[in-house]
């Protein structure tokens, strides 16, 4: 064979793979990288994972995006359940209308939630430049600690980032970081989907979670993801909540819904977790090399 055609062969080969690849992306409900967003879709290349979390059991993560103010449902929800949860706060938007005060989240982690990154002002993050991602989340995080709170994992907004986002959350401080969607879900046929996290073996800064929770969503629907992980070996089920109303919102979950779900979940003796509780690692303080950028006033 001549050198050329070896060379054509090859390249065709690699065609050929990267159609297979992006088949079973497509399958999974997955996207191309970079192209994510908070419904629910994936957005970047995903580290090595497998259906269980290691230990054999289903372990639920509860987290909300966005400091909506009517998460206070939720919040009180958690309580009469004794349950606990993961609050992502974008630190601009605090005070700000149909957002949370400062007041309210402090109140979310008195009671036990977790209040993690969530960027300033929610940008699209691969979009910016290193340094603007780096005053994006290092100032949120720098904020959220100026406040009081304990940020140790982060959620990127649309679920959208590349290398350099994961290497500015790192080097921001914190020990984990969620990305949007990418578990199947009970309807899918598509055998090789993941159906829980597997934290051993995906990067800490790329687990996965549930679809985007949208108003449709209903009680069943959410209890059959914690159903079919426990079928396939336990792993780490984290749902993505923004809005808690009715019909306010296309991404806000009903809190007749929600509270039948957290009802279900403490009934069932399902372990609930923070997100940050899952991978683990102790509070970081924010590295000196972590640019400095704009002081955020947040509301009361």
């Amino acid at each position: 064979m001549t050198l050329s055609a070896s060379r054509r062969a090859a390249s065709l080969l690699v065609v050929a793979l990267t159609a297979a690849v992006l088949a079973v992306v497509t399958a999974c409900g997955g996207t191309v990288p970079g192209h994510g967003n908070d419904a629910g879709t994936t957005t970047s290349p995903g580290g090595q994972g497998g259906a269980s979390a290691g230990h054999g059991r289903t372990v639920v993560s509860l987290t909300f995006d966005d400091a909506w103010a009517t998460q206070t449902v939720a919040a009180d929800l958690l309580r009469a359940h004794h349950l606990v949860g993961t609050f992502y706060i974008n630190s601009g938007f605090l005070g700000r209308p149909k957002r949370l005060t400062r007041t309210q989240v402090e109140a979310l982690a008195r009671a036990g939630n977790e209040i993690g990154g969530h960027t300033l002002t929610h940008p699209r993050l691969p979009t910016l430049s290193r340094a603007a991602q780096r005053h994006q989340i290092c100032d949120d995080r720098r904020a959220l600690l100026a406040m009081g709170f304990r940020p140790r994992s982060f959620a990127y907004p649309y679920g959208m980032y590349d290398r350099t986002t994961i290497a500015v959350v790192r080097g921001c401080g914190y020990d984990s970081a969620r990305r949007s969607g990418g578990l199947a879900g009970p309807a899918d046929r598509c055998t090789q989907c993941l159906r829980a996290e597997d934290v051993r073996a995906t990067g800490p800064y790329e687990l996965r979670t549930t679809p985007a929770v949208r108003r449709s969503m209903t009680l069943d629907a959410l209890t059959s993801y914690v159903r079919q992980a426990r079928e396939r070996g336990g792993g780490l089920v984290a749902f993505q909540f923004h809005n808690v109303c009715d019909g306010c919102d296309e991404w806000g979950v009903r809190p007749d819904v929600l509270d039948g779900f957290f009802g279900w979940l403490e009934a069932q003796g399902v372990t609930v977790r923070r997100f940050g509780d899952v991978v683990g690692g102790s509070l970081r303080p924010m590295p000196r090399a972590a640019a400095r950028g704009m002081a955020v006033s947040a509301g009361a």
